[in-house]
Order: C-alpha cells, then sequence, then structure tokens
C-alpha cells in the first residue's frame, strides 16, 4: 500500500471519512422512561429539555479500564503476565451554562433531592419572596429512595457536522446505564467582571455502553467539502502537490 505523502492526498482520504473530529460537536440527553422522577425543569419535548442540552457546553466520552490479575509460571523464564477480569466504570462529568433561570441548576438540584426523599421549597420569584423562605422543619427525615426511581440513562452522541446541519452525523454514542448525579460542583459567585454562571455535575453510573454508526459509504452531503475532490473550498494544489489558495 502506498504511503500518503502529498497534502492534497491525505485531504482524498479523509474528505471521504467526513474530515477530521472536531472536539465542539456533541449533545446529551437524559431518558427517565423507566423512574418514577419526573421534573418540572426536565419534561420531555418542553422548552427546559432543549435549554438543558443546549446549555451543556462541556462533556466526555467515557474511559474504558479493566481490573486485572497477575499469573505466573506459565513458561520457563516468563515474568508475571497480567490479565483482564473486571469491567471497571468510573464517574462521568458534565458542565453546563446557565440561563437567566437556572434552569440547568434546577433540575440537577432537584434530581438530587428526589434520591433523598427532600421535598421542592416554592417561593416568590424576586427579592423579597426570597429573603421570606420558609426553612423546613428541624426534624425532618431524609428516607432514601430506591435507586429505579431516580435513575436515567444518559446518551452522549458524539456529532460532526455535514452539509446540512452542524451535528448532522453522529458516529458514535454512548449510553451509560442506572446514572445518577452524586455531586453538583459549587457554584462561584463574585462581583467584579461578569461572567456566564456554570454548574458541573458528576454522575455515577452501573455500565456503559456504546452504540456504533453502521460503516457505510458516505453520502454526498456527509463528505468533507474541503478535500479537493469535493469541491476544494480555497485550496487548489499546484504542480507540486501542495495545495494553496486558489
Amino acid at each position: 500500500m502506498a504511503h500518503v505523502t502529498k497534502i492534497n492526498e491525505f485531504m482524498s482520504r479523509i474528505g471521504v471519512k467526513g474530515g477530521m473530529s472536531l472536539t465542539s460537536g456533541f449533545d446529551i440527553s437524559f431518558d427517565f422512561s423507566k423512574a418514577k422522577f419526573r421534573s418540572p425543569f426536565y419534561r420531555t419535548g418542553s422548552t427546559e429539555e432543549e435549554v438543558i442540552h443546549m446549555l451543556c457546553d462541556e462533556a466526555q466520552l467515557p474511559n474504558v479500564q479493566s481490573a486485572t490479575g497477575n499469573i505466573e509460571g506459565r513458561y520457563l523464564g516468563e515474568g508475571s503476565v497480567a490479565y483482564p477480569h473486571t469491567r471497571i466504570f468510573t464517574d462521568v462529568g458534565l458542565g453546563f451554562l446557565c440561563d437567566a433561570q437556572l434552569t440547568p441548576l434546577k433540575f440537577f438540584q432537584h434530581w438530587y433531592d428526589y434520591i433523598y426523599s427532600e421535598a421542592p421549597i416554592a417561593q416568590i420569584g424576586n427579592y423579597e419572596g426570597a429573603r421570606g423562605s420558609i426553612v423546613p422543619q428541624r426534624n425532618r427525615v431524609n428516607r432514601l429512595r430506591y435507586m429505579e426511581d431516580y435513575v436515567a440513562t444518559i446518551r452522549i452522541m458524539k456529532t460532526e457536522p455535514n452539509r446540512t446541519s452542524s451535528g448532522g452525523r453522529a458516529p458514535v454514542t454512548y449510553m451509560l446505564e442506572n446514572a445518577y448525579p452524586y455531586s453538583i460542583d459549587s457554584v462561584p459567585l463574585a462581583y467584579g467582571t461578569s461572567q456566564v454562571t456554570r454548574v458541573n455535575v458528576n454522575f455515577y453510573y452501573s455500565r456503559h455502553s456504546v452504540a456504533y454508526a453502521q460503516n457505510k459509504k458516505l453520502e454526498a452531503d456527509e463528505m468533507d467539502f474541503d478535500d479537493p475532490n469535493f469541491g476544494n473550498k480555497g485550496l487548489t494544489p499546484d504542480s507540486s502537490g501542495m495545495p494553496r489558495g486558489g
């Protein structure tokens, strides 16, 4: 097989794969269809659901890891050999920008409180209403709910652009099963230069599954049109095979 030695050859081969993957292309969703938990801040098909998906500005594809044991003495002169015996699933973190209603923060706080049967507290949405918020009874109890009542399936979809949409392709989707928020990071507030409020949430889950897009030939609207074979926007190879501004 011939080695790729020219930039236009590299672009041609990458172009038929749809270009290079970009870290800024992803989407998420939460599936509570098998749980009892329901939140007014995340109703299926609602504006709140769209806002939370849209404001997720930081995610990660989960790592994979195996616990290993050691075996020795298989062959004369061979040292200790590690072998895998258990799959290990660690936590995953998601970061969200907040709108003026703090919709992501409300949703995740409500979800976390539901785990411990903490009832939401309503208040009038102004300064005087906040000052008059009523503290719950001091001797209240926090009863832990059954896990199947509050866990969700989190889908992290790695998306890539095509000709019609910035997220028109989804080559891989990670499905985090039985996920729940175990910590919500503190949200810093400070006078000075104003910045968008952010909330970071960490989740545990039992395991994850991966769905792969079918390995098919890309349609015309899925190819990278910076590739010389498909339009070569602004890049015209010269006689040496190196691209130059066209």
